[in-house]
């Protein structure tokens, strides 16, 4: 197949990001996707249930101003809720904000690899994409935090230093920040927007750690000033009444966040013993708590092949070629049981 995740149908890749989540279809017999960075719980079951309640009201349009779940998400991000916007998934934002923010070049952050939809809405919006060290003072700059695919974590005196050295908007993603740990909102760029309103906003994916892709739920938080502007640019009606009710359970399921921090990181522990017995290299910037493992396989034709074995084994992984990483997987984590049939094939593949 010449590495699994470029097999082609499934993206128009003239328009759109090569992507995780989307080679299960091919495969087989088909055991679990380690291409995407979901939570591997799976979403929580409480949420689950209020979705099955509310089915029939999709013949209602939804809150136009997602006044419930808003209130629960802004209860659980410790944010005000009138500086807020719910959404059709983090990519609505990516796109809405570089359409709307401020003019000139975009530049992503500081690493080896880092998430494309950025640069694909980017050249979008016809901005100009610049890299990082560049001395040009860009419009937008994004970092993703923490960076997928390669888990490094700036702090938050780098980023605040990113924003007194521009002019420009810095765009947090924070989609998997608050995998941190009970204490995330301490690490969470969400406590500099007070003291940067003109030039912070913080984008989430809650598809990630709510395991909800298929649903699509995303937030922009922002200063008042921009928050106005983004919400009159914003699609009506895109969050949707299930996606709605979903986010307030979620939201307020304290169990699943516990489980989220003691559990996955287990299980990542175990995962990574996995990989290192294979003799590959784990990027020493990926923090420990992030629900996914940036591996070099330090061979570009054994980093394709591999995704080959994983596809064929029903457990397909993310091969990275498309962020300009070729000899690297991202690894999402997995439960033990999913672990072993996936690394029981790769063992066969590649002995030691």
């Amino acid at each position: 197949m010449g590495g699994a995740n470029g097999a082609v149908n499934l993206w128009d890749t003239e328009t759109q990001e090569v992507h995780g989540g989307q080679t299960w279809r091919l495969c087989e017999e088909f055991v679990e996707d380690f291409s995407v960075t979901t939570n591997p719980l799976g979403p929580p079951t409480s949420a689950m249930e209020v979705v099955k309640e509310v089915l029939p009201e999709i013949l209602h349009y939804p809150a136009a101003d997602c006044g419930e779940a808003l209130a629960a998400l802004s209860k659980l991000i410790k944010f005000p809720k009138n500086q807020l916007l719910l959404g059709n998934g983090a990519s609505e934002f990516i796109d809405l904000v570089m359409r709307a923010g401020p003019p000139g070049p975009f530049k992503p952050g500081p690493y080896v690899a880092a998430y494309m939809e950025y640069n694909r809405a980017a050249t979008a919006a016809d901005r100009e994409i610049l890299p990082f060290d560049s001395p040009e003072d860009a419009g937008i700059t994004v970092i993703i935090h923490p960076n997928s695919p390669t888990g490094d974590c700036m702090s938050l005196e780098d980023i605040e230093n990113e924003i007194k050295k521009t002019k420009g908007m810095i765009v947090l993603d924070e989609s998997f920040i608050a995998n941190y740990g009970p204490n995330w909102h301490e690490v969470s760029g969400l406590r500099l927007i007070e003291k940067y309103p003109e030039q912070l906003a913080v984008i989430c994916s809650w598809t990630k750690l709510w395991a909800c892709p298929g649903l699509r739920l995303g937030s922009i938080a922002t200063g008042a000033a921009w928050y106005n502007k983004l919400k009159k640019l914003q699609t009506p009606w895109s969050c949707s009444v299930l996606a709605q009710a979903f986010c307030k359970a979620a939201a307020s399921d304290t169990e699943y966040m516990e489980r989220t921090w003691n559990d996955v990181h287990e299980w990542k522990v175990r995962q990574t013993e996995l990989v290192k017995s294979l003799r590959w290299k784990i990027h020493p910037g990926c923090v420990d708590w992030v629900p996914y493992i940036f591996v070099d396989c330090f061979d570009e034709a054994v980093a394709e092949r591999a995704s080959d074995v994983a596809q064929a084994a029903g457990c397909p992984v993310r091969l990275c070629a498309s962020f300009g990483t070729p000899t690297y997987l991202r690894l999402g984590v997995r439960r033990p049981e999913k672990q072993d049939v996936l690394f029981e094939a790769l063992r066969k593949a590649f002995p030691a």
